[in-house]
């Protein structure tokens, strides 16, 4: 709108942010002799992009909730053998990128295997705050997001919207972390109009606020219609769907988050129809020479892909 040596983590300390106290009610971490600091380049707070990013995580590590997502963000990294440096560097544009390699048989159809690898893209253009809330945000991804697998058979359009959102690690928690480290952080007068509309009346973030502004189109509801027909998607199951005007924009595709899905949709499905046809016109010509039982399955998993792919513009 998705990494055995155990290394150990280390951070920089940044003292001149860290304070003591509640200070998310007397201005933040970030007080006013160093508000100039926070609207400076993260790319510049340390000797090098490692040191920066160092410092960014620090900031994180100083609050309840970013501390929870960067604890686990470590243990993914570690089991991997690597260290969460590994895993962030400047981009872009601020974004979890998950790569799945898909590996088959050359003579067997039916034995494939799966691995996937992340990385995080931190826009290299932002300044400390939105790094701190951008990196936090993609941690959460980072750190909790299951891979999805876009060439399992039921894998449906709803079901990734659905998925994208409201998953654990999903745009949904990743918001309510961002926004509760940012107000932590840099205070509640600065908390941004998009955290401050899913704000309950206790004066707490609300994942069932936060849930149903990810999913108003706006001006873009009649648009997400006419594609939700195109792929066969019966927008009546979808409950949030709504033509209310949102806070919330995809900055990958410029759209609301169900019309930037559907997008991200069309370029996945794209890429695996692509890959799938191709993958049956290899095993066809030795499909005669298959055992009867394995035909039968091949022709099934034929016709399987032919109706997944029959919207898709390949």
């Amino acid at each position: 709108m998705s990494r055995a040596i155990v290394l150990t983590f280390s951070v920089i300390i940044l003292t001149k942010f860290v304070f003591a106290g509640e200070w998310g009610n007397r201005g933040g971490l970030i007080n006013s002799s160093t508000e100039a600091i926070s609207k400076s380049s993260w790319i510049k707070l340390g000797k090098s992009e490692k040191d920066s990013i160092a410092q960014l995580l620090e900031i994180i590590k100083s609050t309840k909730s970013g501390s929870i997502v960067l604890t686990k963000a470590i243990e993914k990294s570690r089991k991997s053998g690597k260290t969460i440096y590994d895993f962030i560097e400047s981009g872009e544009v601020s974004v979890t990128d998950t790569t799945l390699i898909r590996k088959f048989s050359a003579t067997d159809p039916f034995a494939v295997s799966y691995t996937s690898k992340s990385k995080i893209y931190l826009d290299r253009k932002h300044d400390v705050k939105n790094a701190v809330l951008d990196l936090v945000h993609e941690l959460t991804h980072f750190a909790y997001k299951e891979p999805f697998n876009p060439y399992r058979e039921n894998f449906s359009l709803s079901g990734f919207i659905e998925e994208t959102i409201e998953s654990k690690g999903g745009e949904v928690d990743a918001f309510l972390v961002e926004c509760e480290v940012g107000r932590t952080v840099f205070g509640k007068s600065s908390t941004s109009s998009q955290c401050s509309s899913i704000r309950d009346g206790t004066g707490r973030f609300s994942r069932s606020l936060a849930t149903k502004e990810f999913y108003k189109l706006g001006n873009f509801y009649e648009r997400y219609v006419k594609f939700a027909k195109e792929l066969n998607l019966d927008i009546s199951k979808a409950k949030h769907i709504s033509s209310d005007e949102g806070l919330l924009i995809s900055s990958a595709w410029g759209s609301p988050y169900p019309m930037a899905i559907i997008e991200e949709y069309k370029a996945i499905m794209t890429r695996v129809c692509e890959n799938d046809l191709k993958r049956l016109s290899y095993y066809t010509g030795s499909a005669g020479r298959m055992p009867a039982s394995e035909e039968k399955s091949f022709s099934k998993m034929k016709n399987n892909v032919v109706a997944r792919c029959a919207n898709i513009d390949v």
